[in-house]
């Protein structure tokens, strides 16, 4: 089906006052990828489409593939994915959305697309949903990736209101503000909680405003796309954090919202370096056919860049979660890490001195405000004290307190408040 086709679908959905002008323009081809897949399934003779090796129905490769893994043949491991993904994985995927976020049951939105990552659903976000004169939203403190996305690459321009006011607590209003200075119809906002660098994620209530202001720009005839980068997704460590996805609220707040989910298995599944991401819409008003034409889209903007992210990935990734004791590993490892927060959070509160902990609740981090450059004082740590962080917007020092073991992470902190009062006694 080409764009054309796709857009006639999507005429008069918020997804077409939303889509960039490649985002127009982008289609799947029925071309050699769509053709060999075609063959797979009805091929029964001779399937004489994709450009592999093959004897008796088998990938040629290294004998030694065969040994390497228990859990995945050799086919599973060097042949190609399909372009959106394998298929089971992706409703598998769907499916532990909605029994993460049960908000999500009963509604309708889109079957995930598989990326090479989630930095791969971000940048997927921003070339279907940005054109270079965008003026788009990002709150800060946020990762220094984004700067590369959206401000490098599509060349457009980032508003950075800050979520948390001049006594560090956590606020609405510049993001209020800086909504306003938008003076196109469409917006482009993109959330992150729990937060990089921060680690702080929003309460019941602030969610629940956050929410509420989207909805009041959405009453006003604004068409927003929010991206929800929730690469930590889960990782909440107190009752107070709001303990699911923004997506789930925002899938079916307004006809004029588009929710666009970016996740990825890397910290949810603990598979860091397998770079299998996710994207998935959601939007009021929208119906299968509509999503189907995104979701073809989507896809042709994979198949220009990746072509297919990795079949040894998703392969492998697939056997784990389908089995016994992956709930339970997930499970511990995300205790694991409220263990470490616990331990951090009661060393800070030890200490005085030229830093200010921003609110942190949830995630993999912890961040100081520091009262000179932060980098100096990572330079110190790093070379006197053998302690890597990182230093970010210039008075910003962040801590991975994920990466450290429990009993280095109160004198760690130690160190982190000495070394800074005596640069800055």
């Amino acid at each position: 089906m080409g764009a054309t086709e796709l857009n006639r679908i999507l005429k008069g959905s918020v997804v077409e006052r939303l889509l960039s002008s490649y985002g127009m323009r982008s289609y799947f081809p029925k071309g050699i990828v769509a053709q060999s897949q075609e063959a797979a399934q009805l091929a029964t003779r001779a399937n004489a489409t994709a450009g592999v090796a093959l004897e008796g129905g088998h990938y040629m490769t290294h004998p030694l593939f065969k040994g390497c893994s228990p859990l995945i043949t050799s086919d599973e491991m060097v042949g190609y994915a399909p372009t959106g993904g394998e298929r089971e994985l992706r409703q598998l995927w769907s499916k532990e959305l909605i029994r993460k976020n049960p908000h999500l049951k009963g509604k309708l939105f889109s079957l995930p697309v598989v990326s090479g990552g989630l930095t791969h659903s971000l940048t997927l976000a921003g070339e279907l949903f940005l054109d270079p004169t965008d003026e788009i939203v990002i709150p800060s403190p946020c990762w220094d990736n984004y700067d590369l996305l959206y401000g490098v690459r599509r060349g457009c321009k980032i508003k950075s209101p800050s979520l948390f006011d001049e006594d560090l607590n956590f606020t609405l209003d510049n993001l209020k503000t800086a909504l306003e200075e938008i003076t196109t119809e469409k917006i482009f906002l993109l959330l992150n909680f729990p937060n990089n660098p921060s680690g702080y994620t929003p309460s019941y209530r602030e969610v629940e405003e956050l929410t509420t202001l989207l909805i009041s720009f959405a009453n006003q005839g604004r068409s927003l796309v929010v991206v929800i980068d929730d690469a930590y997704y889960g990782l909440v460590h107190t009752s107070e954090a709001y303990p699911y996805s923004l997506f789930s609220l925002l899938c079916d707040a307004h006809e004029n919202i588009l929710a666009v989910k970016c996740d990825a298995a890397t910290k949810e599944a603990l598979v860091w370096g397998f770079r299998i991401g996710f994207i998935t819409y959601g939007a009021k008003g929208l119906a299968e056919e509509h999503y189907e034409a995104l979701i073809q889209k989507t896809i042709g903007a994979v198949r220009a860049t990746i072509s297919s992210a990795s079949k040894i990935g998703q392969s492998l990734l697939l056997k784990v979660m389908q089995g016994e004791g992956y709930l339970e590993e997930c499970e511990r490892v995300a205790h694991a890490m409220k263990v470490r927060y616990k331990i951090v959070k009661e060393a800070i509160a030890q200490e005085e001195g030229p830093l200010q902990p921003l609110p942190f609740n949830s995630g993999y981090f912890c961040a100081f405000k520091t009262q000179g450059e932060a980098n100096t004082l990572r330079e110190v740590l790093l070379k006197e004290g053998q302690i890597g962080s990182v230093a970010l917007g210039g008075d910003l020092l962040r801590i991975a307190y994920s990466s450290v073991d429990c009993e280095q992470l109160a004198p760690l902190i130690e160190e982190i408040y000495r070394r800074s009062r005596e640069l800055w006694r």
